[in-house]
């Protein structure tokens, strides 16, 4: 280690400046921390996470994309089925009456 090195930390180590938390900062962090543990009331509150979730953009665009996909993947496949269920019912339209 260089002699500057060692004056260099030296002086940055006394201008760090020292921070005292006021009085009330503990009952504060307790009361936030008891608030973020106590379990919801349910209905309203539990809307509301789901609201603040939404709000971030990346969560939001990847449930969209899944919402998509997933009514595109149920689209196609009842599509898909009727489709069948149309051709066979034009091949044999009494082997759906029994």
């Amino acid at each position: 280690m260089h002699p500057e090195d060692k004056r260099l930390s030296d002086l940055l180590r006394e201008s760090l400046p020292v921070i005292e938390p006021d009085r009330a900062f503990n009952r504060r962090v307790w009361s936030r921390i008891e608030a973020l543990e106590s379990p919801g009331s349910g209905g309203w509150d539990s809307l509301f996470s789901w609201l603040q979730l939404m709000a971030r953009p990346r969560l939001a665009a990847a449930a969209v994309a899944i919402a998509l996909f997933g009514g595109v993947m149920i689209g196609g496949l009842q599509a898909q089925g009727s489709q069948e269920q149309r051709y066979l019912r034009s091949l044999n339209p009494y082997a759906f009456h029994r």
